[in-house]
């Protein structure tokens, strides 16, 4: 989402507008329109978030709810997206055409909530295993 245009919007003056993670810029004068600051900081505090999940593997209790807080982080950025998208068709009023990058929070959500699954099935796992003792 850092490196892909999300949303393009052609105004009736055919110019050329793109929702990248800073906000929304004219590709040909590279002058932004609407500021994005919001979405940026979501987005980095999803991607370090993912990468404290994935390595505090010995603590499963909060690997669990960083994965739940994360899939809520997740699905808040697809709104902030649209949030943008309508901020920005607002001010072009053109056509918006949303690009396959749209869809990456929501398949990180359904990653992150497999995730979820398969973590708290292993802590019940080793519960059970604990009973036994």
């Amino acid at each position: 989402m850092f490196f892909f245009p999300v949303i393009r919007f052609i105004d009736p003056d055919s110019n050329t507008y793109e929702l990248i993670c800073l906000g929304v810029v004219n590709i040909e004068s590279g002058n932004y329109i609407v500021k994005a600051i919001p979405l940026t900081i979501l987005l980095a505090v999803i991607v370090l978030l993912l990468l404290i999940t994935i390595f505090s593997y010995k603590n499963r209790i909060m690997q669990m709810r960083l994965s739940v807080f994360n899939i809520l982080l997740m699905l808040g950025s697809v709104g902030l997206i649209y949030f943008y998208s309508l901020l920005a068709h607002g001010k072009t009023n053109g056509e918006t055409f949303y690009l396959y990058p749209v869809i990456f929070p929501v398949v990180s959500a359904i990653l992150a909530f497999l995730a979820f699954r398969g973590v708290k099935k292993d802590e019940e796992l080793v519960r059970s295993y604990e009973r036994i003792r």
